[in-house]
């Protein structure tokens, strides 16, 4: 993802679904304890399920952003909404750059 001079968000798809969910998987099982790769699912709540907190999501998002190499926007990221595992996984495909190919 990139921002332009006007402040808009460039969103490009750049890695399929496997990669994705192999670096949001690698992501939650740094934050949250115990948490194992074979028991994620796509459909699972990232609070209600998981018991991510609002730390918890901000350490994710951090996580992320340097395994991805970017930098996620805030008014991007108010302007979605993250619930799933399967949200976290589309943020990823659309936000990493052409290089994570």
């Amino acid at each position: 993802m990139s921002t332009g001079d006007s402040g808009e968000v460039t969103v490009r798809p750049e890695l399929d679904r496997r990669q994705a969910m192999s670096l949001v998987s690698a992501a939650l099982t740094t934050v949250i304890p115990g948490l194992t790769v074979e028991a994620l699912d796509e459909r699972q709540e990232l609070f209600a399920n998981l018991g991510l907190d609002s730390l918890g999501l901000a350490r994710l998002l951090i996580d992320l952003e340097g395994n991805l190499g970017v930098q996620l926007v805030d008014e991007y990221l108010m302007t979605i909404e993250l619930v799933t595992v399967a949200d976290l996984v589309a943020l990823v495909e659309h936000s990493a750059p052409p290089a994570a190919k």
